[in-house]
């Protein structure tokens, strides 16, 4: 009897249990429309991925078909000198740029925050536009502006204040600060982007709340902007750590890897691996590799930065 009454109670709210095809059967309309979605993600996406982890474990070569060698591409990749300082390397610069993204972007978010409407507007195209830019116009600009040659910075260095400029693309840290910063400058629109979006959305009672009780600026911006913001700080954190790592276009104008190796990001031996060897097995072991540091720091940075959210909740 208790069971009849149950099975009742479920039909009566709605709870009874479902199996999949009568899922399929309720919601067949929903499932026709997500297909050609799922057909054109499984051919351009999820496939490709598949070929390439199956592609790690042959010696596929451009131009020709490999065989199957096990671990062999493993292997080069943990016992590769330059492997390994490129994966030191990359790590520096994604570390250095993403930091130096959040702290330029919040900066220029909350600038934009105090303007008047009317200024806002045409202020966020210009301060934002390096975003905008393609990556390879960013690395001619930078050009430009670093050479020894040519240089616009080495000749005010020189010839207007008289000090001896250095190498900035060759000599000594100043590649590597070069790169850092000239990606910096080409992304912060992103995260300045997400940030104002932020900033805006906050209500201004609760600022106009902290003011009457007595809170400066700044701990108005401890106490009310910054709990905002952690969402879209993880978001940004996750985005721009995935696409910094994946970062070619710019870092391959300004040195291509060099002076010989010394600033060879994990993408440029990825590209040269590829295109200049010809070893396409090894060029997706790189893949994998550079995948791996992404969802490694993804899970790293909703994992630490979860408990602090919760804070605010």
């Amino acid at each position: 009897m208790s069971q009849e009454t149950a099975q009742h109670i479920r039909q009566k709210y709605g709870l009874e249990e479902t199996t999949l095809m009568d899922r399929v059967r309720e919601n067949w309309i929903g499932y026709l429309f997500i297909v050609p979605t799922f057909v054109m993600f499984t051919i351009l996406f999820y496939y490709p991925i598949v070929r390439g982890i199956f592609l790690t474990f042959t010696n596929t070569r451009l131009g020709e078909a490999g065989s199957f060698v096990g671990l062999e591409n493993y292997s080069w990749l943990l016992t590769n000198d330059l492997f390994h300082f490129a994966f030191g390397w990359t790590l520096a610069f994604v570390f250095g740029t993403t930091l130096l993204q959040l702290v330029i972007g919040l900066i220029a978010a909350l600038l934009l925050s105090e303007l008047r409407s009317r200024w806002r507007d045409w202020t966020s195209a210009i301060i934002m536009s390096p975003y905008f830019s393609a990556p390879l116009a960013g690395g001619v600009i930078w050009m430009w502006f670093l050479n020894s040659d040519f240089g616009m910075l080495p000749m005010i260095l020189s010839d207007f204040l008289g000090v001896q400029a250095p190498s900035f693309l060759a000599d000594g840290v100043w590649p590597y600060v070069s790169l850092i910063v000239a990606q910096s400058w080409h992304d912060y629109g992103y995260a300045g982007i997400i940030y104002a979006a932020a900033i805006v959305g906050i209500p201004r009672e609760q600022y106009e709340a902290a003011a009457l009780a007595g809170a400066g600026r700044l701990r108005r911006f401890r106490d009310v902007t910054l709990p905002h913001l952690v969402t879209p700080t993880i978001i940004i954190l996750a985005l721009r750590t995935a696409w910094n790592v994946a970062e070619f276009a710019q870092p391959f104008e300004l040195t291509g890897g060099g002076p010989g190796t010394r600033t060879m990001l994990m993408s440029i031996l990825t590209y040269e691996t590829a295109y200049v060897n010809l070893q396409f097995s090894r060029a997706y072991t790189l893949g994998m590799a550079m995948i791996l540091v992404s969802m490694t720091a993804a899970v790293f940075y909703v994992t630490v930065i979860k408990d602090e959210e919760e804070l605010y909740v």
